[in-house]
């Protein structure tokens, strides 16, 4: 049998694809009965969202304003809500790395802030000037986080935004999208949940992304949970 391998390699490498195929299905049927158990907590209507409420179908992104290919992703995003106005998309503020860039947990604050305040249309504006900045990975200062939310937020709203480190709405939110992030078993950002929004909706038709991805794969997604 050793011999037999040693002449014929390729038999070893088509097995170790046929296995990294199984664990990635295997993976996914797991992600996809999270999201069916979390289904409430990702559809929340608490969360920022843009699009139908009582849209057939949703998308769901977990994202750190820190993070290089969540920025990557943005545009991506964008293009699909301008492509899919049937579509409901619901952003999840996931600071993972705000522990070594503290302002990333300070840009989530300040977006939840303006979603309390402002609503879907202005957070999504707020969401994609601070992405159009391109500074990640540590490059985002305080300052310019203040400069941009002075644009949506008052300085009434500013200040609440620096209390809001320990507790309130604010603080609440990003905790609960943390507990989430964990449920789901999603160790990065970006993730991404695509889900009909009905209680009934098929298994089939859940897709589970826990990474960066292309447009025509989200769009997929969207198709598949639309029905």
């Amino acid at each position: 049998m050793a011999t037999y391998l040693a002449e014929h390699p390729e038999f070893l490498v088509a097995a170790s694809e046929t296995l990294h195929q199984r664990q990635q299905i295997a993976q996914q049927q797991a992600y996809v009965q999270l999201a069916l158990q979390y289904r409430a907590e990702l559809l929340s209507s608490s969360s920022p969202s843009v699009g139908p409420n009582e849209a057939k179908a949703a998308v769901v992104m977990f994202f750190d304003y820190q993070c290089s290919w969540c920025s990557k992703m943005a545009p991506v995003v964008e293009n699909l809500i301008k492509a899919n106005p049937d579509t409901r998309f619901i952003f999840k503020e996931f600071p993972i790395f705000s522990s070594r860039w503290p302002v990333s947990g300070l840009a989530a604050r300040v977006g939840e802030q303006v979603w309390l305040t402002q609503g879907g249309a202005k957070y999504l504006d707020w969401h994609n000037a601070l992405y159009a900045t391109g500074k990640v990975e540590g490059a985002l200062t305080e300052h310019d986080v203040y400069t941009l939310a002075q644009h949506y937020l008052t300085p009434t709203q500013l200040t609440a935004v620096k209390e809001a480190q320990s507790s309130g709405a604010v603080h609440d939110a990003l905790l609960t999208n943390q507990a989430l992030a964990q449920h789901m078993d999603f160790s990065g950002t970006p993730a991404f949940v695509v889900m009909p929004q009905t209680q009934n909706g098929d298994v089939k038709r859940v897709t589970v992304i826990p990474g960066s991805t292309t447009q025509d794969m989200l769009q997929m997604a969207i198709q598949k949970a639309k029905g």
